[in-house]
């Protein structure tokens, strides 16, 4: 809460729209993209970009920015969890706007868009028209229409001429995958990341697509050329400036969730086979599927009512599934029929999650195998009481606690 608090104070100051910008911007402008480092925040992990725009004879120094959006938005949450928040373009200070950067310790780099004159031109009669109240909303996509795809499509929109990408070291890799070097030191974050996103984040980002991430966008305009032989041709940008220094240390989350997956695997399997209080395994029935219940109702959401496209047909909700919460209720009415019924099928949504991960394209991510495995085991045990069949291990240790009591009366 503490992280939410400054990043909604950082607010007003990162999204403030540059009220300076009066003067029409002339012909000999230079126009330039600022490719940001990731900030030690998870709203800031993936970096940022935007388009510098410095006109000496006018003095003018501004930066198109599409990466942002209006807090006061009336029901923002609702509309951002749905896919629907609108983001915008703004025009900010070059100034503020790398002086920010500056203190949160991320490195900002500056490379030329190498333009012809009426390229340039067009490039720059297309970002003021954009900026009109009437154009400058877009409907906002992680994936596919962003604040770094954004400048993408505007920029090569202008070109003249075809294009080439040189793509040879480009590699065959997923959007998912593109996500991981960011991620590497938030494990939490990347769980919660991988469950989320659904089957379209494991296909394959081709060349444009991949623009969605401020790096790949640095990167593969450099690789976009004008000419088809490589050798002699220029790229859309021009040598590497580095404005700010990245100073932002490694995040560094030392509780990792399979860790502790693997240890709640091992106390739920030890007090299942040992069959401890019915009340205290009830407390850990009603946790576990009150959990998976809700998160299932959750990826349900994202999957058939949101419009966040890398949600859709999502795998997970094989185990964390909707029917877990269902199965609670029937506990708590008292509907043994149902229940019995309801935690047989969730059985069957299990094997079938497990069996997936062999043969279905998206990515599980191998952290949440302990969490399935201790639904595994509570269904069974469920299972086992609904059709009067106990585990050896608890009915042993039942006889043990029973010869235990009964040989201290006898010595009292």
């Amino acid at each position: 809460m503490k992280k939410f608090k400054k990043f909604v104070t950082y607010i007003p100051f990162l999204f403030a729209v540059y009220s300076g910008f009066s003067q029409p911007i002339t012909h000999n402008a230079e126009v330039s993209l600022l490719t940001c480092s990731s900030g030690k925040e998870l709203y800031a992990t993936f970096g940022h970009s935007a388009i510098r725009v410095y006109d000496s004879i006018t003095q003018t120094d501004i930066v198109f920015n599409y990466g942002v959006f209006d807090f006061n938005t009336p029901n923002f949450y609702w509309k951002f969890v749905n896919g629907k928040l609108k983001y915008q373009l703004a025009i900010q200070s070059a100034r503020r706007f790398i002086r920010m950067y500056e203190k949160e310790g991320r490195s900002v780099i500056e490379e030329k868009i190498i333009l012809k004159k009426e390229e340039k031109r067009d490039l720059l009669a297309y970002l003021q028209k954009n900026y009109l109240p009437e154009n400058r909303y877009y409907l906002y996509d992680f994936f596919y229409n962003n604040c770094s795809s954004k400048i993408w499509d505007v920029t090569v929109k202008q070109v003249n001429q075809p294009l080439y990408y040189d793509s040879e070291n480009q590699g065959n890799i997923t959007f998912r995958q593109m996500l991981y070097p960011y991620l590497k030191d938030l494990p939490w974050a990347k769980l919660g990341i991988n469950i989320l996103l659904g089957m379209p984040a494991d296909e394959i980002a081709n060349f444009e697509e991949q623009v969605f991430l401020p790096d790949y966008l640095s990167y593969n305009m450099s690789h976009t050329l004008r000419e088809k032989n490589k050798n002699n041709a220029q790229s859309l940008l021009g040598p590497r400036k580095v404005l700010v220094e990245k100073k932002t240390p490694e995040h560094n989350d030392k509780l990792k969730p399979i860790r502790v997956f693997w240890i709640f695997f091992v106390l739920i399997f030890m007090l299942t086979i040992l069959g401890v209080s019915k009340k205290i395994l009830s407390i850990i029935d009603y946790i576990i599927y009150s959990s998976a219940g809700l998160l299932g109702l959750l990826l349900t959401f994202l999957w058939f009512i949101s419009e966040h496209q890398a949600m859709n047909a999502n795998l997970d909700l094989l185990w964390a599934n909707p029917i877990a919460f269902l199965i609670i209720i029937s506990k708590i009415f008292s509907l043994k029929k149902i229940n019995k019924n309801l935690t047989f099928l969730y059985l069957m949504f299990l094997i079938a999650g497990l069996v997936s991960w062999i043969f279905i394209s998206q990515y599980l991510s191998p952290v949440i195998l302990p969490v399935i495995l201790i639904i595994l085991i509570r269904i069974i045990y469920s299972l086992g009481e609904l059709f009067h069949i106990s585990f050896i291990g608890s009915k042993l240790f039942s006889s043990n606690i029973k010869l235990y009591e009964k040989v201290r009366r006898n010595n009292s």
